[in-house]
């Protein structure tokens, strides 16, 4: 294949009370009666604020809260309340897994990898246009075209591709700026990735998500999430400690869901996410439960450890995940006891994930029990990043 794809949301709205906004955003498109999918949270943050800007803007809207988990089942809930209310597209309002369901019960064909439905689903969703409204900065969940579902034991099963990316990302970073600061520190540890995956995912010539190879825009896109992060990463977490929406922030925002949503999708994965979907093998092992983007962080240094990158390379991004309060142990993940047996889980099912396949030591086919890569290294990589970051949380 020698075809590049690029693909990202219509339009992105980013800054303080952009949530103003939302109503003339949508009169753009000509929609007039949508289903606001919210979490408690997004609904105590801003209904009043979606409802006033909807009303402004002369658009109907009913809304609907989200029940925790972006399940099969949760999907076809909010799907069936969309087709019921005669609504004309579907907003997400709240943190990646309503943002998922959201994205997944509008969708119209899509492809469901994982566990069942598998293969072509038509139609998934309600067929109506999609909106996001992130009210966290948490992952980079919100430009995709892409679902992560889960069980209902909140163990990630199925990957959902669906045809196309929202028609709306809209960020009202005052709201960001008000939300807990692990979160924002949280969607760093989730861009973090976005370089090296890109790089490995570029050299692996394999496809990408958006259905082709890497443009060298996606790279360069990834590439940024990364040195902006390197550069206002610190002082924007110092800025949500008080709550402020100042320069950094904006900047880390915007590489926490724009540049690092469109660099992961369009330049591609590799062992860094096919790690964070394994840990959640673990789930109620963890105190507290640890957000997606801190087991991208932890596996962010693993792929490193595996690509055995040099010390000048590990240690500037070892050293920023201790400052901004991302975990570099298995302690600070949430796992008190990380046992052989629970980390040898992980690495097998990591060493399984079709994300795995563009890390240089990756095989193209899996061996006779649907490895792509060695999951004894995976495990060594594993305990030597708790060793290093056990080492300079001590120093």
């Amino acid at each position: 294949m020698s075809i590049k794809v690029f693909v990202s949301p219509r339009r992105y709205v980013q800054g303080p009370n952009a949530l103003a906004q939302l109503g003339l955003n949508l009169a753009l498109f000509g929609i007039k009666h949508p289903l606001v999918l919210a979490s408690p949270s997004a609904l105590a943050a801003c209904q009043d604020a979606v409802s006033k800007s909807l009303e402004a803007a002369g658009v109907g809207h009913a809304f609907l809260t989200f029940q925790r988990e972006c399940t099969f089942a949760e999907i076809e809930r909010v799907k069936q309340a969309c087709l019921a209310g005669g609504h004309d597209a579907l907003i997400g309002c709240g943190g990646g897994k309503t943002l998922d369901t959201a994205r997944a019960a509008s969708a119209g064909a899509a492809i469901s990898v994982g566990a069942q439905p598998r293969g072509g689903v038509t139609p998934l969703g309600a067929s109506v246009p999609c909106v996001m409204v992130p009210t966290v900065a948490a992952s980079d969940a919100p430009t995709a075209s892409v679902s992560v579902v889960y069980n209902a034991a909140g163990v990630q099963e199925a990957f959902v591709l669906v045809r196309v990316n929202p028609i709306l990302v809209l960020v009202d970073t005052e709201i960001i700026a008000r939300a807990p600061v692990r979160t924002l520190v949280a969607g760093m540890g989730d861009a973090l990735a976005t370089h090296f995956e890109a790089e490995a995912a570029f050299h692996s010539g394999l496809p990408v998500l958006a259905g082709g190879l890497p443009s060298r825009t996606a790279r360069m896109m990834a590439r940024l999430a990364y040195t902006t992060l390197m550069e206002s990463g610190r002082e924007a977490a110092q800025e949500a400690q008080s709550g402020e929406a100042g320069p950094a922030l904006e900047a880390v925002v915007e590489a926490n869901i724009l540049l690092s949503g469109l660099g992961y999708e369009c330049g591609g994965l590799a062992a860094a996410h096919a790690l964070a979907g394994s840990w959640t093998l673990l789930h109620g092992r963890f105190d507290p439960e640890p957000f997606h983007g801190e087991l991208v962080a932890f596996s962010t240094l693993t792929q490193l450890l595996m690509e055995g990158r040099a010390e000048n390379e590990l240690g500037p991004v070892l050293t920023f995940c201790r400052d901004v309060g991302l975990p570099i142990t298995f302690r600070a993940l949430g796992l008190k006891d990380a046992s052989e047996e629970s980390l040898a889980q992980v690495a097998e099912a990591a060493a399984k994930s079709l994300l795995i396949r563009t890390m240089p030591r990756a095989t193209p086919t899996p061996d006779a029990k649907g490895r792509f890569y060695d999951p004894a290294d995976i495990l060594r990589c594993l305990k030597e990043t708790d060793a290093r970051g056990r080492a300079l949380a001590a120093g």
